[in-house]
């Protein structure tokens, strides 16, 4: 008769190929009623971000000197970056949405976008959230390692607020409380670690995606250049950029909502991990309880048929 797992194996965390395989398993499922609501609700301020960024370039490529007017291009780039601040936080709120629909939709409730986002709207819900980041922003500026590690350490955060309405430091705190729990005390295999690699993984996946939308918009930027350069012609960076804007904007627009698609993988990534560490973690802490209370280990079974 093999010998029994060790309570440790047992209560080992989740490899992290098993977390990426589930989370596609659950993007693929739920993408239709995710991804389409939130890349129609995320679409008019990806309009708007390309469009403002487009126009300040163009005004700075476009810039004379000679009849420059301090004022004037203040004004314009203060109220250009109010509105690119408004558009960024709906980006947040979309992002934040996306992350309660995927802890909710593993919990076996609706998907439905709008719900979570009004979850999310909650000033503990994005207080919480904002006060990671601000901390997250002070540790990268410390050698960037400390960021890092707040980062990770935080990152089941939004699940803890929808699953156990914890919210400020206490939500903080339970989520480093979960991700600290490795049993196996194998380094690959700590939580930490795997938070780390589903960010790298999914910068990898964004970068590609974007990469490949936008592709021919470079390629197309280069012929017109290399023709005006065959004809003689002097290059005009305000002009080049002026006829690119019906290309790179609405590419940009696109590889946008694209990105979507992969944030929603790491969300259920994140969302798996979560509720894989809140098994792992009670049925280890129950079994600690037990023998406390029973005062000794369990005894070792007995093989069939031996008296």
């Amino acid at each position: 008769m093999s010998a029994p797992l060790a309570p440790s194996s047992q209560l080992e965390t989740i490899p992290f190929a098993v977390l990426v395989d589930e989370a596609w398993k659950s993007t693929r499922t739920w993408a239709r009623a995710i991804l389409v609501p939130a890349a129609l609700m995320l679409a008019p301020a990806a309009l708007g971000i390309q469009v403002i960024g487009g126009m300040w370039n163009l005004s700075l490529v476009g810039m004379d000197p000679a009849r420059f007017e301090s004022g004037r291009f203040c004004g314009t780039m203060v109220l250009g970056g109010l509105a690119a601040l408004v558009l960024a936080v709906w980006f947040v709120f979309v992002y934040g949405s996306m992350m309660v629909s995927a802890v909710r939709t593993l919990g076996g409730e609706s998907p439905a976008l709008r719900p979570s986002l009004r979850f999310y709207l909650r000033p503990r819900v994005w207080g919480t959230d904002l006060l990671a980041w601000l901390l997250i922003s002070l540790g990268l500026l410390a050698c960037i390692l400390p960021g890092l590690f707040l980062m990770a350490a935080w990152s089941l955060r939004v699940p803890v607020m929808v699953r156990e309405g914890r919210f400020g430091w206490e939500a903080l705190k339970r989520s480093w409380e979960l991700l600290a729990h490795n049993p196996s005390a194998d380094f690959l295999r700590h939580p930490v670690v795997k938070v780390l690699l589903l960010v790298v993984l999914g910068v990898v996946l964004g970068q590609a995606i974007s990469f490949v939308v936008q592709a021919p918009t470079l390629i197309v930027s280069q012929v017109m250049v290399l023709r005006g350069m065959s004809r003689g012609e002097g290059a005009d960076p305000q002009a080049l950029m002026r006829a690119m804007l019906w290309l790179t904007i609405p590419a940009a627009v696109i590889a946008t909502l694209a990105q979507l698609a992969v944030q929603l993988y790491i969300d259920f990534a994140t969302s798996h991990l979560y509720l894989d560490q809140v098994r792992r973690k009670e049925g280890a802490d129950l079994g600690s309880a037990l023998d406390r209370i029973l005062g000794s280990t369990p005894p070792s079974p007995v093989e069939p048929g031996v008296a």
